[in-house]
């Protein structure tokens, strides 16, 4: 699989039919595994554990809406007691440039990930300590400008609030998976309980917030670099009452 990545993914989207179908069915199964931790594909751990190098998936605190995010994360800093970590959201990249690109990372290292998935608990894999934050910035911004998707997630603020809520680990065995991630149907759900909770000008706001989501989901097109963008640009800016 990882000595041609690319070709292993468009093998399974031949199964799966269409795009669509390919983001649909794996996003369900690795929300399947996130909801049923197995330890060996998926553990959850604490949010003070995020190491660079890994794959994860995060609930991150959008000025008070918890919205699910599949990441690549690339470096951790400290800056007057407010602890960031720098990661790539990958929903904020068109999954077709997703592939090739980690394609190119894959096959370098192909029996060097399959020595790394031997390891039967997703904690016990090694991380991929030479994608820096350098070296994917530079790989993103050459080839289509598309560092945009590195997004800094503050995990601790100067006031000690957590902003990241929960984080689950994923292992490399289920890169398809969390490359193909698309949590917005997921985050909608979220976001629809919430707004049903919720009374007078809170409840407008929200809905506002809602309407916009779902506008954004409407005009999904695979691919498509400005989608990619304007949504990057909703959750960067959203924002929500405490």
């Amino acid at each position: 699989m990882y000595k041609d990545f690319e070709g292993y993914m468009y093998g399974v989207l031949g199964l799966n039919g269409s795009w669509i179908n390919l983001i649909k069915n794996l996003t369900d199964k690795l929300n399947l595994l996130r909801l049923n931790p197995n330890k060996t594909e998926i553990e959850e751990i604490k949010v003070d554990k995020l190491v660079p190098g890994r794959f994860y998936i995060i609930q991150y605190d959008f000025n008070g809406n918890k919205l699910w995010c599949p990441i690549f994360a690339l470096d951790y800093k400290v800056h007057k007691n407010n602890h960031i970590l720098y990661a790539i959201n990958l929903e904020y990249l068109p999954i077709r440039y997703k592939i090739k690109m980690f394609s190119q990372i894959f096959s370098k290292i192909d029996k060097q990930l399959d020595n790394m998935t031997q390891e039967k608990f997703v904690k016990n894999e090694p991380p991929l300590k030479f994608l820096t934050f350098e070296f994917m910035y530079n790989l993103l911004k050459n080839n289509g400008k598309m560092h945009y998707c590195i997004t800094a997630y503050t995990i601790k603020d100067f006031d000690n609030n957590i902003k990241i809520k929960r984080a689950f680990l994923c292992s490399l065995k289920i890169a398809p998976e969390i490359l193909t991630a698309d949590f917005k149907r997921i985050n909608t759900g979220d976001m629809i309980e919430l707004h049903e909770s919720l009374v007078g000008s809170e409840q407008i706001r929200m809905e506002e917030i809602l309407n916009q989501y779902q506008k954004i989901i409407e005009e999904y097109q695979i691919d498509s670099v400005e989608y990619h963008k304007k949504l990057a640009n909703f959750r960067e800016n959203l924002k929500l009452f405490k």
